[in-house]
């Protein structure tokens, strides 16, 4: 079968606002194991010119798998003891680094209530949150992000909980969608009156996203509200493009944020890093040209076995340290992202491309002389793409793991 890309210049899918990465403990924790000049050069790679040009970062309140320990930040529901300090030794100091150097629009997610709020009185194996504690948790994270805006650290996106459907190992907390919409239209809506903070739901993998969507973007309990944005979502079940694009159709102005992708050594062979590399590509392409506005990778600095991670949850990142933990390594994954960000920059315009094969992806972005498509072959062998535009025609032969742009005069 021949591979076509059909670029469909009337189909436009608003500004591409980049790629970026967590900001965890871990990260944290790793990069201030660095030497000063191989720091800087780490933030030139993620935030430089010539690196990534991050644009995104992801934050965590509180602590997550990707920490050294778990903590929180109160034992109280009435926040008494509430304070900051444990983020103030590792993850508030990189992030004044990056932001000095930096303008980020920073997404925060929750990974867990504090003990004191949930059924379980403990940060992990999931739990509820409380029913007579929803206003204090609305408090809760508000004290949270007045605490980090005093920081000099504004944060654009809150999702109120990462992975609302799992029962982890690592913190974590159950809500159903009524649960879910109840934190966000009666409680956190009203509380975060006078920030600039919006809300985004779901934070989960994308299986059955447009049901997912309809359950969360609207509100016949308490009403349509502007503080909700739309959705962020994860990878860890598939790429699900069909039902991605569904979303996108049916709720044009969402916000539509990829918040969280990885390749874990749990679920892939350590030594295959093209193969995360191909499937890295395959997902940020997908996300594009479905209309998504940013994609946040998980953790920007590992060790050489994939932590820290307290609860052994190891994984990979797109830069790693070295085997004595004193430098870092730029890996194929990392390669990948530096292509694709010098190719579809922060700001283009994005087209809708259809594709009659998964062995290719595509994007297309209008300038103003050209429309530029950029394919990436994610499959094992080489593939002669045709891609139309307008009735003309161009024909490109890509080896595995090839990335071209293609440019028609407009």
């Amino acid at each position: 079968m021949s591979i076509t890309v059909r670029v469909r210049k009337n189909v436009e899918l608003g500004v591409w606002q980049g790629i970026g990465g967590a900001i965890t403990e871990a990260t944290a924790y790793n990069f201030f194991k660095l030497k000063p000049d191989r720091q800087k050069a780490f933030l030139d790679v993620y935030y430089g010119k010539d690196g990534l040009d991050y644009r995104w970062g992801r934050v965590s309140v509180g602590s997550n798998d990707f920490c050294l320990k778990s903590y929180e930040y109160t034992s109280a529901p009435d926040l008494a003891d509430f304070s900051i300090e444990h983020d103030m030794r590792y993850i508030i100091p990189l992030l004044k680094k990056i932001i000095s150097r930096k303008e980020l629009r920073l997404m925060a997610s929750s990974w867990s209530p504090p003990s004191c709020m949930k059924t379980t009185k403990i940060l992990q194996h999931g739990g509820h949150l409380k029913l007579w504690q929803y206003k204090n948790y609305a408090k809760y994270l508000r004290k949270w992000l007045e605490s980090y805006e005093k920081e000099g650290i504004s944060i654009d996106f809150l999702s109120p909980q990462n992975e609302p459907f799992a029962k982890q190992e690592w913190e974590s907390c159950v809500y159903p969608f009524w649960a879910q919409r109840r934190l966000a239209y009666k409680y956190l809506s009203r509380e975060l009156e006078g920030l600039n903070t919006q809300l985004l739901l779901w934070d989960h993998n994308k299986g059955k996203l447009p049901k997912i969507a309809q359950k969360l973007l609207k509100s016949d309990e308490y009403g349509a509200d502007k503080r909700v944005a739309g959705l962020c979502y994860h990878w860890y079940d598939g790429t699900f493009a069909d039902e991605m694009w569904q979303v996108r159709q049916m709720y044009p102005e969402a916000v539509l944020i990829s918040s969280e992708m990885c390749c874990g050594f749990s679920q892939f062979d350590a030594k295959e890093w093209q193969k995360d590399a191909k499937m890295y590509l395959f997902e940020l392409f997908s996300n594009i040209n479905c209309g998504a506005s940013a994609w946040i990778d998980w953790n920007m600095l590992l060790d050489w076995n994939g932590g820290p991670t307290y609860c052994g949850n190891y994984v990979k990142s797109s830069v790693i340290l070295n085997e004595q933990g004193d430098d870092f390594i730029l890996t194929p994954i990392y390669a990948a992202l530096k292509q694709f960000a010098a190719l579809f920059p922060a700001g283009s315009e994005v087209l809708r491309c259809e594709i009659n094969s998964d062995k290719i992806a595509a994007i297309a972005r209008q300038t103003k002389m050209n429309y530029e498509v950029i394919l990436v072959n994610v499959s094992d062998k080489e593939h002669l793409v045709s891609v139309e535009l307008d009735g003309q025609d161009k024909g490109i032969i890509l080896k595995p793991l090839e990335m071209k742009k293609i440019v028609f005069r407009r």
